[in-house]
């Protein structure tokens, strides 16, 4: 009998493999490999997140991108308008309308800068909270705000407030500075922007903004009181403003190429780890069945033998 329920208890062992798929239910039945699976699953599930955390990178980037892009025509359409105006006579009434089409290209710049991206707004460093760029009316003229900080009054993007990044982690070793508290630049991946790097801040050695949108405004201000060799002016200043714009439009498509460097590395690295795991915990179902076959014969061998050695009860000697 002893030996009969051994055999049972075999088969069904070998049945809730097959049935459950994994090569053992406790971690008692293989501690070797449910130690290694554990970490086999740690690492599946920190893969999953920097591979979440690059989705939302690549959402941000992408956005980015767009946003650099539409700038950059906006700005050759701004520069064409404010030529026009400048090489060309027209009326009061004209220089208005042009005036009037410049700062609407203005407000348009802003808008764009102010756009949430993946629920951020990506432009202002680590504000999240209120508008990024405002065009203010100060003394009757019209200004540019970053982060509620007159643009022109800081030389410096970094000096204006929330001007941090926000860094996500996508697996490459991401280390924070122990004295401030801060993740070193090189061990994560930025999700914020500068928009007063982008966009230019301070004032140049005349005078002048050094600020596209800014430039953009002054340049309407000159047309509409028919300054033509100061629109031409300005017109140099936001080509040189320009470069800046096309720099980090540069500088954001190689980033989205590292992001699907490391979407590849990853998805790779997730293929391996699931093998793995699958190799440490799944039940070879070929080997396993075969198994389960060479038991249920054994089983019902035993069970043959067992009738023919087990003694009769009393009640069938007597009969």
């Amino acid at each position: 009998m002893s030996q009969l329920n051994a055999a049972l208890e075999r088969k069904n062992a070998s049945e809730r493999k097959i049935n459950s798929t994994k090569r053992y239910n406790r971690a008692s039945e293989d501690p070797i490999s449910a130690a290694k699976a554990l970490r086999t699953r740690k690492a599946i599930s920190n893969t999953n997140d920097y591979l979440g955390n690059l989705e939302t990178a690549e959402q941000i980037y992408n956005g980015a991108d767009s946003v650099l892009m539409n700038v950059n025509d906006i700005l050759d359409n701004i520069i064409e308008k404010v030529t026009y105006a400048a090489n060309g006579t027209q009326h009061d009434e004209d220089e208005e309308i042009l005036a009037q089409t410049v700062e609407t290209f203005a407000d348009e710049i802003v808008r764009l800068f102010n756009t949430d991206i993946a629920e951020r707004r990506i432009f202002g460093g680590v504000n999240n909270d209120t508008t990024i760029f405002k065009i203010e009316n100060v003394g009757g003229k019209k200004t540019i705000t970053y982060n509620g900080v007159d643009i022109n009054s800081i030389d410096d993007p970094d000096k204006f407030p929330y001007s941090e990044s926000s860094f996500t982690d996508i697996g490459t070793g991401m280390v924070i500075d122990p004295a401030t508290g801060r993740v070193d630049p090189q061990s994560a991946l930025p999700v914020t922007f500068n928009g007063a790097k982008i966009t230019g801040c301070g004032k140049d050695d005349e005078g002048d903004s050094k600020n596209i949108i800014q430039i953009t405004l002054d340049a309407a201000q000159a047309v509409r009181e028919g300054d033509k060799i100061k629109a031409m002016d300005y017109i140099d200043k936001l080509r040189a403003a320009q470069t800046s714009v096309s720099v980090a439009h540069a500088d954001i498509g190689n980033k989205q190429e590292y992001i699907e460097y490391n979407k590849n590395r990853l998805t790779n690295n997730m293929e391996t780890l699931l093998e793995q795991q699958n190799n440490l915990e799944g039940t070879d179902m070929g080997a396993e069945t075969t198994n389960w076959k060479t038991l249920d014969a054994i089983y019902n061998v035993s069970l043959q033998f067992a009738s023919s050695v087990i003694p009769m009860s009393i009640f069938q000697f007597i009969s």
